[in-house]
C-alpha cells in the first residue's frame, strides 16, 4: 500500500494497523481510500426562479416617504441588476425591513395600508431568495462541496470561520421566514462572513473526513476479527498487553483524539447545515443524495455511520480485553 502524505487519516490508521499486525505475525492490511461523496448539485438545478413585483411610478415615488427610493434605486442600477445571490438577499430583507419600519412610524393609514399590501407580497419570496445564497453565491458552494482529503490532524484551519458564517446564514434564514426585528442590516457582516469562506476548504474536508473514518473502521474491524479467536494463554498473554499497549498509543492517544475532535465540530455545524439547507419542495428530489449523506443534522448518513462503526471498533477491542482479563489502559 501507498501512504499518501496529502491524508493524514489514512497513514495514522496504516500504522496503528501496521503495528497489531507486527505483534499478529501476519501481513499488514491494504486500505483502500474512501469513495467520492455525493457532490453538491449543479446551480442551475437548484435555483429558484423568483417572482418579480413592481409598482406603477406614482405608487413607487410613496417609497419616498419611507426613505426607500435611494435603496430602490440602486438595486435597479446597472450595478444593482448584477448583485450575487447573497446581494439579492440582502437587498430584499433590507427593504422588508423598511416597509415594516414605515409602516409603525408614517402618520398616513392609506399608506401603512399600501405598504402593508406590498410587505404581504414580497414575504413568500423572502426564503427563496435566501435559498438562491445558499446554493448560488460562490463561497458557500465551494464550502458546502465535498473534498476528497481529510482534515489535519494538528489543527483545523478553517473551523471558526466557517461555524460564524453558518450561523449568519441561519440568522438571515430567520429573518426571511418573517422574523425581522428593528435592529439593521450589515452589508459589513455578510461580507465579512463571505470573505472568511473564500478559498475555506474546512468544511468540505470535515465531510471527507468523517466519511474516510467510516472507511478505515470498517476495514480496521476486519482485520481485527481474529482477535476474537486469541488464545490469552501462556505466551498469549504477552503478546495481548502488546497488543492492547498498540492499541492505546496508535489509535487512542492518535487517532481516537483526532475523531474526538471533528466529531464535536461536526455536531456544532450539524444544526446550522440541516436548517439553512433545507430545500423547497420544488428542490427537494434534486437534493436528496446530498442532504442525506451531508446534512440531516446528526441524522446524515456520513455522521451515522462514523458513529455506528466507532463503537463498533471499540467493542471488538473490549471484548478481547475482558476476555483476556487485561486491563484497557
Amino acid at each position: 500500500m501507498a501512504c499518501s502524505p496529502k491524508d493524514e487519516l489514512e497513514h495514522h490508521f496504516h500504522t496503528y494497523l501496521k503495528r497489531v499486525a507486527h505483534v499478529l505475525e501476519v501481513a499488514e492490511p491494504e486500505l483502500t481510500a474512501a469513495p467520492t461523496l455525493p457532490p453538491l448539485p449543479a446551480q442551475r438545478e437548484l435555483v429558484l426562479e423568483q417572482d418579480r413585483i413592481s409598482t406603477g411610478v406614482l405608487d413607487a415615488l410613496k417609497l419616498g416617504q419611507c426613505d426607500l427610493l435611494a435603496l430602490v434605486g440602486e438595486h435597479n442600477s446597472p450595478v444593482g441588476k448584477s448583485q450575487s445571490a447573497a446581494g439579492q438577499l440582502f437587498y430584499h430583507l433590507q427593504f422588508q425591513q423598511g416597509l415594516q419600519l414605515c409602516q409603525a412610524t408614517h402618520p398616513d393609514p392609506k399608506l401603512q395600508t399600501w405598504l402593508h399590501d406590498i410587505e404581504q407580497q414580497k414575504a413568500p419570496l423572502l426564503s427563496g431568495f435566501h435559498w438562491n445564497m445558499m446554493v448560488a453565491e460562490p463561497e458557500i458552494r465551494a464550502a458546502l462541496t465535498p473534498r476528497t482529503r481529510t482534515l489535519s490532524f494538528n489543527q483545523q484551519v478553517g473551523y471558526q470561520a466557517t461555524i460564524r458564517a453558518f450561523d449568519l446564514f441561519a440568522q438571515l434564514q430567520s429573518k426571511a421566514q418573517g422574523k425581522l426585528d428593528t435592529q439593521p442590516l450589515s452589508a459589513g457582516q455578510l461580507n465579512q462572513a463571505l470573505a472568511g469562506l473564500y478559498q475555506n476548504p474546512y468544511l468540505g474536508r470535515l465531510f471527507y473526513s468523517l466519511h474516510s473514518a467510516g472507511h478505515y473502521l470498517e476495514q480496521s474491524i476486519g482485520f481485527l476479527q481474529p482477535l476474537a479467536q486469541y488464545d490469552c494463554q501462556r505466551g498469549g498473554r504477552i503478546n495481548a498487553e502488546r497488543l492492547r499497549n498498540a492499541m492505546q498509543h496508535y489509535y487512542i492517544k492518535d487517532i481516537q483524539r483526532y475523531l474526538s475532535q471533528i466529531d464535536r465540530q461536526f455536531v456544532q455545524l450539524a444544526p446550522l447545515l440541516q436548517s439553512t439547507l433545507a430545500p423547497p419542495q420544488s428542490k427537494r428530489a434534486q437534493m436528496l443524495a446530498y442532504q442525506q449523506q451531508i446534512a440531516m443534522g446528526l441524522n446524515s448518513q456520513l455522521y451515522v455511520r462514523y458513529r455506528q462503526l466507532t463503537l463498533e471498533h471499540a467493542r471488538v477491542w473490549q471484548t478481547f480485553l475482558k476476555r483476556c482479563d487485561i486491563s484497557p489502559t
